[in-house]
């Protein structure tokens, strides 16, 4: 009988297997049209709190709803414009910018031979090859670029989203329930996805907001523009500040040299070290720590797997993963290998009390 199962697991093992192959060549295959409908779901995510809070208030739904699809149209023109105003004068002054890196770099290579050094001995590890602006600063141009290219669908999308999500709701209510456990798992399911991204837009907004302010005082050229940049890549733990400080200090070096160039990095990683350590774990709590593996590894899966939108969207799917993951008991230890926390188990003379969500720190009901 052992010997009969054997094969079967194995079968079975390698038809997984391929049907996440097949499953990974067509997102891959997909990526344009997947990329502004999970651009659209997160942004629908981020406005949810709005439309709860308007609701609170006494707000009618179809109000509600209409206030935050023309103030999300007002705010994405206006978004949309002005990145794409300050994207053109960019591009155009890439040239200029490259010349005074060459100079910086000249400078240094003087300085450096007056204390006995020369550089082409430090060529020769690598060291001070000429940096190239178009080449470093591109990908980050092409990512914003491409996500800029998808506003008018994202747009109409979230707009069609809200419209959709308290009735989505109702019609999940008629048809399993209130009682039904699939409906408060995913009760449970999206309200944590949405505190979660809640809370991490306040954290990282303040994050930004204070980088931003940094680079006004230190004369950055297109402050508002990198605040952005760091407002967004923000949502990408430990790889997301560096990679949009990239740009950020080159130009920095370039304009003022390396002194003020390194006030700004140091600056910025202070700012969001502090907002990280001091106040994101006491909004979001112990119940989510994701595993900086797996970030780094979501980080660069998700670009090549969805190109240079997936760059934005890595955090946001590997939390809506993580979550959807611990609503299940079949995988539930995959999303706690990934960095979800476990969940306490009630006695066995008890009943289990309903699922609680990730960032639950309270006992099981009962207890």
């Amino acid at each position: 009988m052992e010997a009969t199962d054997k094969p079967r697991v194995f079968v079975r093992a390698l038809f997984i297997v391929a049907a996440v192959v097949v499953m990974l060549i067509g997102i891959r295959l997909a990526a344009p049209i997947l990329n502004p409908i999970l651009l659209a779901l997160v942004i629908t995510l981020l406005c949810n709190p709005i439309f709860t809070w308007l609701q609170k208030r006494g707000v009618p739904t179809w109000l509600a709803l209409i206030t935050i699809a023309i103030g999300f149209l007002v705010f994405a023109a206006l978004l949309t414009t002005f990145i794409g105003v300050s994207l053109s004068r960019l591009t155009a002054r890439l040239g200029t910018y490259q010349r005074l890196i060459s100079e910086q770099e000249t400078q240094l290579r003087v300085l450096l031979a007056g204390y006995g050094v020369i550089p082409s001995d430090l060529q020769y590890f690598g060291l001070l090859d000429s940096i190239s602006l178009p080449r470093l600063v591109g990908p980050v141009l092409a990512g914003i670029s491409n996500v800029l290219g998808n506003s008018l669908i994202v747009s109409v999308l979230v707009l069609f989203f809200l419209v959709e999500m308290p009735f989505f709701r109702q019609r999940l209510l008629n048809g399993l329930g209130a009682e039904s456990p699939l409906f408060v798992r995913l009760t449970n399911f999206g309200g944590s996805v949405v505190r979660f991204f809640g809370i991490r837009t306040y954290v990282n907004l303040i994050v930004a907001a204070g980088s931003t302010v940094v680079m006004f005082a230190l004369q950055i050229d297109f402050a508002l523009l990198w605040g952005m940049l760091i407002f967004v890549f923000s949502y990408i733990p430990y790889v997301g500040i560096p990679v949009a400080l990239i740009p950020v200090a080159l130009l920095a070096l370039a304009e003022h040299g390396l002194v003020r160039a390194a006030i700004v990095v140091g600056a910025v990683t202070v700012i969001n070290m502090s907002m990280e350590n001091l106040i994101a774990p006491s909004l979001l709590g112990r119940g989510l720590s994701i595993s900086p593996t797996v970030v780094f590894i979501s980080f660069f899966f998700w670009t090549w797997l969805l190109g240079p939108p997936g760059t934005f969207l890595s955090m946001p799917i590997t939390v809506l993963a993580m979550f959807t993951l611990d609503s299940f008991e079949e995988t539930r230890w995959f999303a706690q290998l990934m960095g979800a926390p476990a969940h306490p188990q009630p006695p066995p003379e008890e009943n289990p009390s309903p699922m609680p969500t990730i960032g639950d720190r309270s006992p099981a009901a009962g207890e």
